[in-house]
């Protein structure tokens, strides 16, 4: 499974490639907006972890690309960001992102979250 990581922050990439890789993705790193929109387009990945604001497009606007393109499969989409203005996380939501991951976090929020993204798209795929 491959996942793809975008943010501006080397450390933040590292990170959260560590943890992914712990569970199980292959990571991959892209540093602004059109580094994960190239990597989305070339690997089609199962995930995409991604920084709220990205050099060259905002990640809402990548979303909004990604969730448009119904030709390949859609990747589970989460946001990660310092945060806590609730307008932002309603915004990413209602943009069809899976979940927000608030910083700071751990390996168990980031597992719980995905295993919680996984078990609704089982549910919508049997609906």
């Amino acid at each position: 499974m491959d996942c793809i990581i975008a943010d501006d922050s080397k450390i933040m990439r590292m990170l959260l490639s560590k943890i992914v890789e712990n569970l199980g993705y292959r990571a991959i790193e892209a540093e602004n907006g059109d580094e994960l929109l190239q990597q989305y387009m070339s690997i089609q990945p199962d995930l995409i972890i991604s920084d709220w604001e990205l050099p060259l497009y905002d990640g809402v606007d990548i979303l909004y690309k990604i969730r448009a393109d119904k030709k390949i499969k859609q990747p589970i989409f989460m946001f990660c960001a310092y945060t806590k203005d609730t307008a932002i996380i309603e915004q990413a939501l209602e943009a069809k992102a899976d979940d927000f991951i608030m910083r700071p976090f751990d390996e168990d929020i980031i597992e719980s979250k995905l295993k919680l993204a996984m078990l609704r798209r089982k549910e919508v795929e049997n609906a």
